[in-house]
């Protein structure tokens, strides 16, 4: 056999094991053989149960009709043997008794044996646990666990069970026992017989039970599952050609018919694409709405911000804030990124922007706002996994200075042209929504000059990638700042944005771009 036709056998007989068909047929014979097995078990206990109930009953009302004769024989006034009188008695009633006598043992109340079917062991003194419990109970005992009595060597052991009985006198006291060992062989092969006899009819009625119970169940199967999960698998593959007009008439309410439900919806919700498409179109305008339409105008410092998103919509955002408390003029610029892109990092967008508009105009140092803001987003996103870096920071006009808290976000970029030197803006913080505890620290920069220039970006940026796999890294955008020192904020950043696209060689972007140049000039001081 070669290979290819192995392959197809052993695919096939994959597809028979995994078939909705043959899995239910094992289920329900696998039912089917427990059922018997157990309902055999349980009749086979129960008939036990009854057996070994007759056999007390009768050893009982045998010892009972024996009582007058064993008191006479206490008493001395029998001459025979109590074991005469038991073994004649036992042939009279031989055929309406079901177990046989094996041993019989008279004993007084000191536990002397009186009569014994061995002989030997008569004169003997020995009170067993059984005889006690029936002087001090007055009733008759039965030790109903079958045990085995071995007889004599090269005979099998036999199943017996154990008899004691009071013997009393006219006024109720006790004046001996006669315990007698009872053998049950005969009742246990009988049990064993009528046990067979109901295993062949239980057999044959389960049999034909389960091929009648195989046949309605794979008949319902059939009719019920298999026949319209082939019809979802058909149509699936038309939908899958392109044939989006395809639909399923659901039949029932049950969790075939929620599946057929469940394709037309979907087979709709791909006919819906194109209007989402447009409804994301409208939502990139709504989001490009919340950004700064023009860069701010605040005297002495030149600014310029820009984003780009990979898709419709993203996370990134940037924005001004101006402020005039105690005569003192400050402008706040924010720039942030959210945790992937697309519909949710663009809500997660939008809060934090909201947050982070209604925070600002209330009185704190920034660390206060960023850390409120923090607070705010943390229980908003407690359980999504997404968080959102930040970096704010504040330039005071009036003490030519520069303060900034850093969540989680990449360091800006400081250019002195005066010394041609450039720096990060770092420090401590984690990024916001990730613990709503965290409190973050302020930093600051002092003696701000003409010409310095600071870049916050995304990572976006710098970590773009070109078919070659390069990244864009930070030493071109070092380069470029380097170059264009004397051009304002807005060529800055331009110059930025058309070296990133070079760079790319039209590949995708993968994630947005986001960037803001801040420039000092001559009127800041």
């Amino acid at each position: 056999m070669d290979r290819s036709s192995s392959g197809c056998t052993i695919v096939k007989k994959h597809r028979f094991y995994n078939s909705i068909f043959i899995q239910a047929v094992f289920i329900v014979i696998g039912f089917t053989l427990v059922a018997m097995v157990l309902s055999g078990y349980f009749f086979r206990e129960s008939m036990k149960m009854i057996a070994m109930k007759e056999v007390e009953n009768k050893a009982t009302i045998f010892l009972s009709a024996m009582e007058t004769s064993v008191h006479r024989f206490v008493m001395g006034r029998e001459s025979n043997r109590i074991t005469e009188l038991v073994e004649e008695r036992a042939k009279l009633l031989e055929s309406n008794l079901n177990f046989t006598i094996i041993r019989v043992v008279v004993q007084d109340l000191q536990g002397r044996v009186l009569d014994h079917t061995r002989p030997e062991k008569i004169g003997q003194t020995n009170i067993s646990d059984d005889v006690q419990k029936v002087i001090t109970s007055t009733r008759p005992l039965i030790t109903r666990q079958i045990k085995t009595l071995k007889q004599e060597p090269g005979k099998p052991e036999i199943p017996v069970i154990e008899v004691t009985y009071p013997i009393g006198n006219r006024q109720g006291n006790i004046v001996a026992t006669i315990k007698i060992i009872l053998d049950v062989g005969r009742t246990l092969e009988r049990i064993h017989e009528e046990y067979w006899r109901y295993n062949r009819r239980v057999l044959f009625g389960f049999v034909l039970a389960a091929v009648l119970l195989i046949w309605g169940t794979l008949f319902f199967l059939r009719r019920r599952i298999i026949t319209p999960v082939l019809s979802v698998a058909e149509a699936s593959a038309r939908v899958a050609s392109g044939d989006l007009e395809t639909r399923l008439v659901p039949r029932g309410e049950d969790e075939i018919g929620n599946l057929v439900q469940s394709f037309n919806q979907m087979v709709e919700g791909l006919k819906q694409r194109d209007q989402m498409r447009q409804s994301l179109e409208i939502a990139m305008e709504v989001q490009q709405s919340l950004l700064p339409k023009n860069d701010p105008v605040f005297e002495g410092l030149d600014i310029a911000g820009k984003s780009i998103y990979c898709d419709e919509t993203g996370g990134d955002y940037y924005d001004f804030f101006e402020f005039g408390e105690d005569g003192t003029e400050k402008i706040g610029i924010v720039l942030g990124d959210v945790s992937g892109h697309g519909i949710s990092s663009a809500l997660l967008m939008a809060s934090a922007r909201a947050f982070l508009h209604q925070r600002s105009a209330l009185p704190g140092t920034i660390s206060q706002v960023i850390s409120d803001i923090n607070r705010q987003l943390a229980r908003d996103v407690e359980n999504s996994g997404s968080f959102m870096s930040m970096f704010y920071m504040i330039i005071d006009k009036t003490n030519k200075s520069l303060k900034w808290v850093r969540a989680g976000h990449d360091p800006a970029i400081f250019y002195d042209p005066n010394t041609d030197k450039f720096s990060e803006l770092k420090g401590v913080g984690m990024a916001l929504g990730v613990d709503e505890n965290c409190q973050y620290g302020e930093n600051a920069k002092h003696n701000l000059t003409n010409g310095q220039i600071i870049v916050l970006g995304t990572d976006g940026i710098w970590e773009a990638r070109n078919p070659k796999d390069e990244m864009f890294g930070k030493e071109h955008i070092y380069t470029i700042i380097r170059e264009k020192a004397n051009l304002d904020a807005k060529s800055i950043l331009n110059t930025i944005v058309e070296s990133l696209t070079r760079f790319k060689e039209n590949f995708s972007i993968e994630d947005d771009v986001t960037l803001v140049v801040i420039k000092i000039m001559p009127k800041f001081h």
